[in-house]
């Protein structure tokens, strides 16, 4: 087995992860623009995680539920920071 494909595996997960995280850098920017955004952040944050926690349990890669509960815990820190700059 040569060092290329012994990475590959690893560079797969880390695109999961990293596409999630960016999805949801995207609608939290575009949401803080918006009247009432919080609400609508922590809409998108609830499809994110349910869609990532289907498709983990779906394809039987944990990489998913591990970036369904990162999606959760990054997500749930921005809309308390979002509340706390309102008050």
């Amino acid at each position: 087995m040569t060092e290329e494909n012994k990475g590959g595996r690893k560079n797969h997960n880390a695109y999961i992860i990293g596409i999630n995280i960016g999805v949801l850098a995207l609608y939290t920017i575009i949401s803080k623009a918006i009247e009432g955004g919080v609400i609508i952040d922590a809409f998108f944050i609830a499809i994110q995680f349910v869609s990532c926690i289907i498709i983990g349990l779906s394809a039987r890669k944990w990489v998913w539920v591990l970036t369904a509960f990162l999606i959760l815990l990054i997500g749930f820190s921005t809309c308390v920071n979002f509340l706390d700059m309102r008050m």
